[in-house]
């Protein structure tokens, strides 16, 4: 075994080691035992290999448990919070991320928070809802008077948790806002301002709910999709198309990879245009640090294809992610933003290239074929994240995903290119647009057809841990032996 596959499995390990922890935990002292106790065992077995790396990988998924325990203790302080519980109290801050409109309400996160009434900062984020309107944008600094309250969990999902992932510590309903000072300059103001433009041209290049499906895969703004098209998506299982996270970003950068190699591009000008696609990409979403992580996972996609070595990049996204990790280990459990983007690229990285090993015979002059593989392949590997995290399945929805997600990249790339073309010239943005509002009515259709079926429909509130595991390792198992055969 090499050097690369032994830190594959150590890094494979630690990471085992977070995803334990965050389930399960063991008392600090014990780890520490145990630890010990395996490090003996490396010296006293050192001549038997394989004994030898054994108790090194327990070391490591150790070092994981070890993290996330350390980081419950980090939060003692920060959970110290009870005291501001319920209470009035006037406060201050910025606006951290694009608020986020939905149902007729406006959903605020607001960063570097005073407290007024006490005259003292207060640690973490706060999680703003008020009504739709006054509109408010990234970068504003609001002061809200009203009562603050520690998250509660509700229907067995730990929502308190999800939130101290994001340092989001505190939620305010309804409470007096005042604008203090208006972000009209800078990055954030130009950000929001860009983001505002490319939705409204978005509504005059297509019709509804098309336009609406287009904001929320390019703009992440989901306010004009109505309920009962949420409600087609979420029964068929494919409401993660229209959730942007790495797995799109992956799939788009190397889609558009692969077109502009198609065309004649050589593959450093493709690697080039295809990261500035992604970096666009994350500008109009608004540089959430859910994005940025997926950038990072979906930009090391891409420099393998341009070195021309995919199949050898799983490295260097295990050890990204550990990286990640290291830094916050809740968010193998909390992010689902991390897991689609980790899963999503590790698939393209081991799955895809099984696929193309497979269907090498078939023709891909256009590179269809080779989108359609790569957005499979993420499906395969992010499905039970999606499952656990949207809380429904339906036995049909592997055939409209099949149906539809080939699509995708074409929607997506599609839907950045006429926001480009929109600023240019309006008219040429809505001719040009016939083609995605024909694949995008095709798709609702399809959606909404497999939405009628009854049967097959069901439910996974609390999907057990164990059948995450159990269908990650038949997959590896798979893909080891697919590796075997077609060596």
């Amino acid at each position: 075994m090499t050097r690369s596959k032994y830190f594959l499995l150590f890094c494979i390990a630690f990471i085992f080691g977070i995803f334990f922890g965050s389930y399960f935990s063991i008392q600090v002292w014990i780890l520490f035992l145990l630890a010990g106790f395996s490090i003996a065992l490396v010296f006293l077995f050192k001549k038997n290999k394989k004994l030898k790396v054994l108790f090194l990988l327990l070391i490591f998924i150790l070092l994981g448990f070890a993290r996330v325990e350390s980081e419950k203790l980090n939060k003692v302080d920060i959970l110290k919070i009870d005291e501001l519980n319920n209470k009035e109290i006037s406060i201050s801050g910025k606006i951290s991320l694009m608020p986020e409109i939905r149902n007729g309400k406006q959903k605020i996160i607001i960063e570097d928070v005073k407290d007024k009434t006490n005259d003292k900062e207060i640690k973490g984020k706060i999680i703003i809802y008020t009504d739709r309107y006054p509109e408010y944008d990234l970068g504003d600094i609001i002061e809200v008077d009203g009562k603050v309250k520690i998250p509660e969990d509700f229907e067995g999902f730990e929502y308190r948790n999800y939130l101290l992932a994001r340092e989001i510590y505190y939620v305010m309903y309804y409470s007096d806002i005042t604008l203090e000072r208006e972000n009209e300059s800078g990055f954030y103001a130009q950000v929001s301002k860009l983001r505002k433009q490319s939705d409204n041209l978005i509504k005059k290049i297509f019709f509804q709910p098309q336009a609406g499906i287009i904001s929320a895969m390019t703009l992440a703004i989901k306010s004009d999709i109505n309920e009962e098209v949420l409600e087609t998506f979420n029964k068929t299982g494919t409401r993660h198309i229209i959730a942007i996270s790495g797995m799109h970003m992956a799939i788009v950068g190397l889609a558009l990879m692969y077109i502009l190699l198609a065309i004649g591009l050589n593959r450093n000008h493709a690697f080039y245009f295809a990261l500035l696609g992604i970096i666009f990409f994350v500008i109009l979403v608004g540089f959430p640090s859910s994005a940025v992580r997926a950038m990072i996972m979906a930009s090391l996609a891409l420099l393998a294809e341009r070195i021309g070595r995919l199949k050898n990049a799983g490295n260097a996204i295990v050890f990204a992610g550990v990286l990640m990790l290291l830094f916050s280990p809740n968010l193998l459990r909390y992010d689902t933003g991390f897991q689609l983007s980790f899963a999503a690229v590790l698939g393209i990285i081991y799955i895809f290239p099984k696929f193309d090993l497979y269907f090498k015979k078939y023709s891909d002059r256009l590179k269809i074929k080779t989108m359609f593989l790569i957005t499979i392949s993420a499906q395969i590997a992010t499905l039970p994240i999606i499952i656990s995290n949207f809380g429904n399945f339906s036995l049909l929805s592997v055939f409209a995903n099949i149906l539809i997600l080939p699509f995708v990249p074409i929607v997506m790339l599609g839907g950045l290119l006429l926001i480009v073309v929109g600023f240019a010239n309006l008219s040429v943005a809505q001719i040009l647009a016939w083609p995605i509002h024909f694949i995008l009515f095709y798709q609702v259709e399809v959606i909404k057809i497999f939405a009628s079926f009854d049967f097959g429909y069901l439910s996974f509130e609390n999907l057990s841990i164990w059948f995450i595991v159990i269908y990650y390792l038949i997959l590896v198992l798979l893909i080891s032996y697919k590796s075997k055969k077609y060596k």
